[in-house]
């Protein structure tokens, strides 16, 4: 749910005249598998403009009690930046505090890890293709309903109701969770990338009867996402709230919010000077 991750559609020349804006509007509406893999397709084409993004991200949970009671709260900040498509995060503090050298030097080796790991673009590729199965997965088993179009700013963005496809059978936890979320969703047509996504399970959803897993009704989950000036999309807010639990997961009750700004945008050019050396 960290990374839930689901995109979303028509960037126009100029501001549309009333003629061409009712034009658009009245168009037939494309269907949710095409603007699921016009999603995906564009997703794959911003991941070389990503990585020249660094945003600060700003986590916080909160658990408490069946009566809304804090017994905990904890706020951790990150510097994000991105390797093929692959968001790495760098911890920079936690709960207001910066980290000690140890923490420091643990989080810089485990950061330099990934960043090598996804660097292979065979194995950026298998990661990021494994998320496109999760959100292909969660898309079956939704449907988009009750859609209207309108234009924003020139831009056509899709509004539609989000509710369990009646005739689909879930294969997994994944597709349990989804089968029972409703909500609403806005989507930007050019790209098919989600703009504002906000669902709420209407049932619960237990694993071996609630003692392996279970999520409960009233589990809410809010995403936004926002086009840079360059055409690229990045999430600005993630949260949500409820009642989950995951085998020894004792603090079921909690709201989290993920935050994201800041975000610097590099240019780099490089060039070889010299013999490369091998370093191991």
């Amino acid at each position: 749910m960290h990374r839930a991750a689901f995109f979303a559609a028509v960037l126009l020349a100029a501001v549309p005249g009333r003629a061409e804006a009712a034009a658009a509007l009245n168009a037939p509406l494309p269907n949710s598998k095409e603007l699921l893999q016009r999603a995906l397709a564009n997703a794959r084409q911003w991941a070389a403009e990503q990585q020249r993004y660094e945003c600060r991200v700003t986590d916080t949970v909160v658990q408490t009690n069946k009566q809304g009671e804090v017994k905990r709260a904890s706020t951790v900040v990150e510097d994000q930046f991105f390797v093929n498509g692959i968001a790495i995060d760098r911890v920079l503090s936690k709960d207001g505090k910066n980290l000690t050298p140890a923490q420091v030097k643990k989080q810089n080796k485990r950061v330099m890890k990934e960043t090598l790991k996804y660097s292979n673009l065979a194995k950026a590729t298998r990661a990021t293709d494994k998320q496109d199965r999760e959100i292909e997965e969660v898309m079956e088993a939704m449907m988009l309903t009750h859609g209207r179009r309108e234009i924003v700013n020139g831009r056509s963005i899709l509004d539609y109701e989000i509710v369990p496809n009646p005739g689909f059978h879930a294969r997994n936890l994944v597709q349990r969770v989804a089968r029972v979320m409703r909500g609403t969703v806005s989507i930007d047509e050019k790209s098919g990338q989600i703009i504002d996504l906000d669902i709420k399970s209407a049932a619960s959803v237990k694993v071996g009867g609630g003692l392996l897993a279970s999520l409960n009704k009233g589990f809410w989950l809010h995403i936004h996402n926002h086009e840079e000036a360059d055409g690229v999309w990045l999430n600005d807010l993630a949260e949500g709230s409820g009642n989950a639990r995951a085998m020894l997961f004792f603090h079921p009750y909690f709201h989290f919010k993920e935050t994201t700004g800041d975000c610097r945008l590099y240019t780099t050019k490089a060039m070889q000077v010299g013999r490369a050396t091998v370093v191991k």
